[in-house]
């Protein structure tokens, strides 16, 4: 079995600039490298309605398994200013291959399981303090989920319940191998390392260390851990598990602009089932 990654894809961003729009550039790529499974590791576009057509489209047009979590941005209310995150996350779980319903089981030894997410400041440097991290705002920049995603509780505590979540839903699989997928960062490997000034402070939105820590500590479990958000592709192992962050991101960021098929292609990262069947902490 193939299984493809990819996140960030900015449809209502990027495809005004592209010759083919990049949920068709996915699939062909998807098609030419016999991708089995799908895996989506959210902001696929500002919108939870157009994440949803995008999402159905998709699937109906592989006709394989298309699982996905949200990212910040598919639950942005920037159409609907009185909509809360809430209310947003709620309508993305239609789609019957949103983790956020509970694991996928792809065979009967293999699971996947995932979320959102969310940050809790912990990647973020230490000289600031949390009722800085909590104003969302450096100088001229503002983190935009102050903005669009409102949630009914403190960022920390969203990020708490979902690492709850996801602590739940390993210690019913332990028996499983397993697939963990979020949108935000789940170690600091994937953190922005240039430029502290400016990111020294905005990492702190990118993930928290408590994703990490339970990763590690269903280490015997998890082979492998999805993340995007930060708009890196990196891949590392850390244990016995292969962690991978394949973003598309903003065409202004890719190596060709505009060419959504070449950057598509090159950002999808395919990974055989059976190369995950070997990890273990000593060959891994």
């Amino acid at each position: 079995m193939n299984i493809g990654i990819l996140s960030d894809l900015h449809i209502d961003t990027n495809n005004p600039g592209c010759s083919v729009p990049v949920e068709e550039a996915l699939c062909e790529a998807a098609l030419a490298q016999k991708v089995d499974l799908l895996l989506i590791g959210g902001d696929i576009s500002n919108n939870s309605a157009t994440t949803l057509k995008t999402l159905r489209y998709i699937r109906e047009r592989l006709s394989i398994p298309c699982l996905f979590v949200p990212g910040n941005h598919d639950l942005w209310n920037i159409h609907d200013p009185e909509r809360t995150a809430w209310d947003s996350y709620r309508e993305l779980q239609a789609f019957e291959g949103n983790l956020a319903n509970g694991a996928y089981m792809i065979n009967e030894e293999w699971a996947v399981v995932g979320d959102i997410g969310w940050y809790d400041y912990s990647f973020g440097a230490e000289s600031y303090t949390k009722e800085e991290f909590d104003r969302m705002t450096l100088g001229e920049r503002t983190w935009q989920d102050s903005l669009f995603a409102l949630w009914d509780r403190p960022t920390t505590e969203v990020c708490d319940y979902f690492v709850q979540k996801l602590d739940k839903q390993l210690s019913a699989l332990r028996d499983k191998k397993v697939i963990v997928m979020t949108h935000v960062l789940p170690h600091r490997y994937f953190t922005v390392p240039y430029a502290p000034e400016v990111w020294g402070y905005f990492n702190a939105f990118l993930g928290s260390e408590q994703y990490g820590k339970l990763i590690e500590s269903y280490a015997s479990s998890v082979k492998l851990a999805v993340c995007g958000h930060v708009h890196y592709r990196k891949s590392q192992t850390f244990g016995s598990t292969l962690y991978v962050c394949s973003c598309l991101g903003y065409t202004r960021e890719w190596s060709n602009p505009g060419d959504a098929r070449a950057e598509v292609a090159k950002a999808l990262t395919v990974i055989e089932l059976a190369s995950l069947e070997e990890r273990s902490p000593l060959n891994a």
